[in-house]
């Protein structure tokens, strides 16, 4: 590999991780909703949920990734791909009012983008050692989240300012927005034409004939779910994040509800100001310190510590939901502490996938991309039914009646029942706990 610092590529390389999925699975509730798809809130969170489903198939063409061509190749592709479909999303927000080819063209964009994570984290596996894989895990999750924060919080606030003061309506504000993703996107790929190394065991495996090209396609899935230990693994990877992935999508619609019904009333401005500062930093903190950690202890004294992080700041939401204080400071302190812990907790996760992959030889790309797409689905099935279950809590409500505060509405007793969720995700690490090293990621004498 040649010499250029992993500081040079690895965090860049995380923003276009996560810009494209933030687009179209966070910002796509807010431009169906404002732009008038007719959908109901279900209807929005179903089927935005289900845009996430190009990262669950992933695994099933990550191999291609392995066989054909670098990942480096790959990456640069996608890259401009995914530029060129947001330049056609701001067109065609313009000429399709009911979004039929913009729902298309969010679909093709997120296989090119499911595409692109399964070949950088393949790149970052075998361009890195395994102690600077647990180092850089840390500043990976948070320049990833980081991109989800700027595309829902910086930008979007800069964006929908500065074209709402020259007058410009709602379909020309969100062109104008598409148009700066797309052009971010140029950038980024740009950057990585010069940036990204051109790692040693980044080439090709192609083989002699269709017959060998088949079965070695073929046993890069079959060795998966071979591996030693897969069903706890798989248990740990689908539950770990399980509150999360229902609060993420009712936690936005809770912040601009209005208040008659339960919300906070914040205006697209304030909520996007408020991720895009007291979130994007308490974020950056949090993966930080967490990498640091793991990089300092092991992954095994830092497991129950970041799966206790990740999921009980989730609490803010039902402090938000039963005082619904009107200060921004007391909202922006709630979600700083909640993206703190995500920040701090999630560390644990990526690093466990990089530990399980650690012994799939030929195949860690595919493998890790296996484990991605678990993750996907652990976001996407609980997240398509939680407008369902916030829609319906007021029956729940009326059968716990007797137990539960005069003023629990839906949002209170949805995030109370959040927080019931948060019992299996710090559960599943016992899981894994038997058969885990507890010094991976830590920096050994011999690890220079």
């Amino acid at each position: 590999m040649s010499g250029k610092s992993p500081w040079f590529w690895v965090p860049t390389l995380y923003l276009a991780e996560g810009f494209p999925y933030a687009v179209v699975t966070t910002l796509s509730v807010i431009l169906f909703k404002t732009l008038g798809s007719g959908f109901s809130d279900t209807a929005i969170a179903f089927w935005t949920s289900l845009l996430g489903l190009p990262w669950v198939l992933k695994p099933f063409w990550a191999p291609c990734i392995d066989l054909f061509g670098k990942k480096r190749s790959w990456i640069l592709s996608c890259q401009a791909l995914t530029a060129l479909l947001l330049l056609l999303m701001a067109l065609t927000v313009f000429f399709s009012p009911d979004m039929p080819l913009l729902t298309a063209l969010f679909f093709l964009a997120a296989f090119a983008s499911a595409t692109h994570d399964a070949a950088a984290d393949g790149f970052y596996i075998i361009g890195l050692s395994e102690h600077d894989q647990a180092f850089f895990s840390g500043i990976r999750n948070t320049f990833y989240r980081l991109s989800l924060l700027a595309a829902q919080g910086v930008l979007l606030s800069c964006v929908f300012s500065l074209t709402k003061r020259l007058g410009w309506g709602l379909s020309a504000q969100w062109a104008a927005f598409l148009t700066v993703s797309g052009a971010f996107f140029v950038l980024l790929f740009s950057h990585h034409l010069f940036a990204l190394p051109h790692a040693a065991g980044d080439l090709p495996r192609r083989s002699g004939s269709f017959r060998e090209l088949a079965r070695s396609f073929g046993e890069s899935f079959l060795t998966f779910f071979r591996k030693k230990h897969i069903v706890p693994a798989i248990l740990f990877l689908l539950f770990y994040r399980f509150a999360e992935a229902q609060l993420s999508k009712v936690a936005a619609l809770f912040l601009v509800a209005e208040r008659t019904s339960g919300g906070i009333a914040l205006d697209p401005a304030q909520y996007a100001n408020l991720y895009g500062s007291a979130g994007m930093l308490s974020l950056l903190a949090g993966g930080i310190f967490g990498g640091i950690l793991v990089a300092k202890q092991g992954l095994g004294k830092m497991l129950l510590p970041m799966a206790l992080l990740i999921n009980l700041p989730d609490v803010v939401y039902v402090y938000l939901a039963f005082a619904q204080p009107h200060s921004l400071w007391n909202v922006g302190i709630c979600i700083a502490l909640e993206q703190f812990g995500y920040g701090f907790g999630f560390t644990a996760y990526t690093v466990f996938m990089l530990h399980f992959a650690e012994d799939s030889g030929p195949f860690r790309t595919t493998h890790y991309a296996f484990m991605t797409g678990i993750m996907a689905l652990s976001l996407m099935l609980p997240g398509m039914v939680s407008g369902a279950l916030l829609e319906h809590m007021h029956r729940i409500l009326s059968l716990f009646a007797s137990v539960l505060p005069e003023e629990c509405g839906n949002y209170e007793l949805f995030f109370l029942w959040i927080m019931l969720c948060t019992i299996p995700g710090i559960s599943t690490i016992y899981l894994i706990r038997p058969f885990l090293n507890p010094d991976f990621g830590k920096k050994c004498p011999e690890k220079k």
